[in-house]
């Protein structure tokens, strides 16, 4: 006895990726993969971070000023606030995507989330190239 009856089955995908063979396990791969990137960069540079302020409590300004100011101490701190902030961005994104159901919020937080972190990285960008270059008055006494 052979069944005979019309399969069922509703393709929910358009006539343009059912011939492409595309389908949504294609979509997001990017975005996981820097978000796991950037959460494995950061692990080093979270630890050079700690030893470095490790080395820099205690010390008198001028002192601390000069650590910072070492140019490999400046290269880690940028490649940490590079790394932190996206790491960020990619996660509040996930987080909009997920939780923000309508369409105009979602665009809004979206913009929001972007521009929030760009604020705090060219901050601390600024700051180290500032400590960096020496530009950074004493306290005064």
């Amino acid at each position: 006895m052979s069944d005979t009856r019309a399969d069922t089955r509703v393709d929910m995908r358009t006539p343009l990726r059912r011939v492409a063979g595309l389908g949504a396990a294609h979509h997001g791969v990017e975005h996981w993969y820097l978000h796991r990137l950037t959460a494995i960069a950061n692990v080093p540079l979270a630890i050079a971070f700690v030893i470095i302020v490790a080395s820099v409590a205690g010390r008198p300004w001028p002192d601390a000023i000069r650590i910072v100011s070492n140019p490999l101490v400046a290269i880690l701190l940028a490649l940490l606030v590079i790394s932190v902030t996206t790491h960020m961005r990619l996660g509040l994104q996930t987080v909009i995507e997920d939780y923000v159901h309508e369409r105009m919020p979602k665009f809004a937080a979206g913009i929001a989330n972007t521009f929030f972190v760009i604020l705090i990285a060219a901050t601390c960008l600024f700051s180290i190239l500032k400590i960096s270059f020496g530009r950074v008055p004493l306290p005064p006494l």
